[in-house]
């Protein structure tokens, strides 16, 4: 049976969420990200690309390229809008994963009485993510995940490419080595040291010379310029849970402010509970890491009882952060990790039993708050403590 898998990119999707509000810039060169003096550009529109502007640009830079560049916050319904559009693919695709907030991956094989005609089901994916949330897509059609996921990108912005069963290696041929995911910079530039340049050159050299050269990540290279990729898409009922869930900024300038830091690590901690009991898991360890300004890195780890709530994951988060401040030197970044991911409920406490219901059903009360205001509707006062542009 042949496999008929393909990727759905969301184009310039935070610029087009942001563009729901702002609907006056539409057509005009917009980017979101950080204003501040380390902000960078997160998404950028297609005007403005053609200025150079583009993701992960430091704002600074963004806005010498493009002197009228409109930038924009990252709005708080961006993952409302990536489960909207989640839910619409549920309903017309028996396989879906999501890999991103921006990308999906969808398994049609075996619907072919169903859907006979791919470009058909491409049609119709593409008119239902337009009519609900109302966003353009790109499409990218093959046989395993990695055709289509180059032919996404090549199909990019607002284009269907379907690349046909046993046309693979040509399509991938002419290619730069860089379409093939896995390939950064660095890679590209070991390649071309050694003469490969476009993906078909690649599969020119024998497979035990790149095992030879590479290991493992060389027989992944000749595999894939062959077009070749077993991966399944898996949906989330089947995916394997995640080793750890972290949340990290870098500030705007370096400080050596105890309150600041607190209130920074109080609202990333307070962030990551949330995705915690979003997804019906728990965690059993944390973790807190300071950078400081001459990039030297500590961290510093404990166990927890098994809880996905801020309060408890905040008290023991304080006394690493306490064990870690110890240097006279400005802090330029601060992260938290919550470890050993587990599905189920908290560790049942004694206590619990004699608190009041209330109390007990606080975090749910403010879960459905967030997600129906946004997330910064409601947060603990020790995460507000902050100065203008210090926010996550």
């Amino acid at each position: 049976m042949v496999k008929r898998i393909a990727c759905l990119d969301l184009d310039a999707f935070f610029v087009e969420v942001a563009l729901k509000d702002r609907p006056d810039l539409r057509g005009k060169p917009v980017a979101v990200g950080g204003s501040g003096g380390r902000g960078v550009v997160c998404s950028a529109s297609y005007e403005a690309r053609r200025f150079g502007v583009r993701s992960a640009m430091p704002t600074w830079m963004a806005r010498q390229k493009c002197p009228h560049l409109h930038l924009l916050p990252v709005p708080r319904t961006v993952e409302a809008f990536s489960a909207r559009v989640r839910e619409r693919l549920e309903l017309l695709c028996p396989v879906v994963e999501q890999v991103s907030v921006d990308e999906f991956y969808l398994d049609y094989t075996g619907c072919d009485r169903l859907f006979p005609v791919n470009l058909e089901v491409a049609d119709r994916l593409t008119r239902a993510i337009a009519d609900d949330p109302g966003l353009p897509t790109t499409i990218g059609v093959g046989t395993n995940k990695l055709i289509s996921k180059v032919a996404s990108d090549l199909g990019k912005p607002r284009g269907v490419l379907e690349v046909f069963p046993g046309s693979e290696r040509a399509f991938l041929s002419p290619l730069p080595v860089k379409h093939i995911p896995g390939v950064g910079p660095r890679l590209q530039e070991t390649l071309a040291a050694m003469g490969v340049t476009r993906v078909g050159e690649i599969v020119q050299v024998p497979v035990e010379a790149w095992q030879a050269a590479f290991g493992r990540t060389g027989e992944t290279l000749f595999l894939r310029a062959l077009g070749e990729c077993g991966t399944p898409v898996v949906p989330p009922a089947q995916r394997a849970h995640r080793k750890g869930v972290s949340r990290e900024t870098t500030l705007g300038q370096d400080t050596t402010s105890r309150d600041l830091l607190r209130a920074l690590l109080s609202k990333l901690t307070e962030d990551a509970a949330l995705e915690l009991r979003t997804a019906g898991l728990t965690c059993g360890g944390i973790a807190v890491k300071l950078r400081y300004a001459d990039f030297s890195t500590c961290t510093r780890a404990a166990r927890v009882t098994r809880t996905n709530h801020d309060g408890p994951l905040f008290r023991v988060a304080a006394g690493l952060f306490e064990r870690l401040f110890t240097r006279r030197l400005k802090v330029r970044l601060i992260g938290v990790r919550l470890d050993d991911i587990q599905p189920g409920a908290p560790t049942p406490d004694l206590w619990d039993t004699l608190t009041p219901d209330v109390r007990r059903r606080l975090p749910a009360v403010v879960d459905e708050i967030r997600a129906r205001f946004g997330w910064k509707a409601i947060l603990r006062a020790r995460s507000l403590a902050r100065p203008d542009g210090a926010s996550p």
